[in-house]
């Protein structure tokens, strides 16, 4: 049964109780609970196996694009996976999920987190635009870092999924950014990278914010807060957007042109609805998909496997799919899941 706030997933995640906080009455409010923990470090054990490059600079449309890098400490090349991170699309950044991408990078992976440009300063399309060049950029540049560019997966959590899927649509798809005049209403800009081919072979949404609309109107939803989230992330007059396809990935009419989709949600997540409707337009469109629906589990679950029973498991089955999907055999795997 999905959680009525997110209090209760904010507690597990900090591993203390946290207050029920009213939700913001202004874009300005929003901003101003953006929290800035101080990045972790890596374990020893996940320094053993991982280099980490910190704020690699990617370039993009105004040069102030950049992300984290975490390269597997054995010989290449090694398969590549764009991430993502999530943050409502107003704060966020690569490093509040750095233990889980460097847990990923451990089983033998090249990973890419970048960090777009947040609203309400840069409203969308703006950060899908940063994740399509940050994704073009990794094509380009990954062979420097070990990795094979003719193995690669996008995976985003949350409103990160959202912009992953967002991502995979333009770079697959038919619309303005790709060259080709097709159906996304929006133009997405590609920078001095514009037009360069990218094949994704996987696409991985973790409690992914999928469907804006559904967000705001679903009562089980937090009350109060999508409004202002969506305000900041796409402007004041935002109810004419919630059904665009890059706004809301669930809508798109080419759906089909996603590569294999792996989906995974708590089933006390309130966003399981996204997921559970995803799945099923991913199948309409005969796009090879994978749902997994975790017992006990709420928003953000994977990233806390130590607190929440199954997280591991799920994670286990998360980078298995990503092996599968991109070459990696077993021996090559450095070592367990988070």
């Amino acid at each position: 049964m999905p959680q009525s706030s997110k209090t209760h997933w904010q507690s597990l995640f900090r591993g203390e109780p946290v207050p029920d906080i009213p939700p913001p009455r202004s874009v300005e409010e929003l901003v101003s609970r953006r929290r800035a923990p101080a990045p972790p470090a890596l374990s020893e054990d996940e320094a053993a196996r991982v280099l980490l490059h910190e704020n690699v600079e990617l370039g993009g449309l105004d040069g102030g694009l950049a992300a984290e890098i975490y390269q597997p400490r054995r010989p290449g090349p090694h398969p590549v996976l764009v991430y993502v991170h999530g943050g409502g699309w107003y704060t966020g950044s690569p490093s509040m999920d750095r233990r889980y991408c460097a847990s990923i990078a451990a089983e033998g992976f090249l990973v890419v987190s970048v960090g777009y440009a947040l609203a309400p300063e840069h409203p969308f399309p703006r950060a899908l635009e940063d994740c399509v060049y940050g994704t073009r950029w990794t094509a380009k540049n990954a062979a420097s870092y070990g990795g094979d560019p003719a193995r690669m997966a996008i995976a985003g959590s949350s409103a990160g999924a959202n912009l992953a899927a967002g991502t995979a649509l333009v770079l697959h798809g038919s619309g303005p950014g790709t060259g080709v005049h097709g159906t996304f209403s929006t133009d997405v800009r590609g920078g001095d990278l514009a037009g360069l081919p990218v094949a994704l072979s996987g696409l991985v949404l973790l409690f992914g914010l999928l469907d804006a609309h559904r967000w705001i109107s679903d009562p089980r939803y937090y009350a109060g807060e999508p409004e202002i989230t969506l305000a900041a992330y796409l402007g004041p007059n935002f109810s004419g957007r919630l059904r665009d396809p890059l706004v809301s990935p669930v809508h798109s009419p080419e759906l089909h042109v996603l590569p294999a989709t792996y989906v995974s949600c708590g089933d006390e997540d309130a966003l399981l609805g996204d997921s559970l409707a995803m799945t099923g337009r991913l199948a309409d469109a005969d796009v090879p998909v994978t749902l997994s629906v975790v017992p006990n589990a709420d928003h953000e679950f994977l990233k806390i496997p130590e607190r929440v029973e199954g997280a591991r498991a799920e994670n286990e089955r998360i980078v298995h799919w990503l092996r599968e999907r991109l070459g990696l055999t077993d021996d090559r795997a450095i070592g367990g899941a988070p």
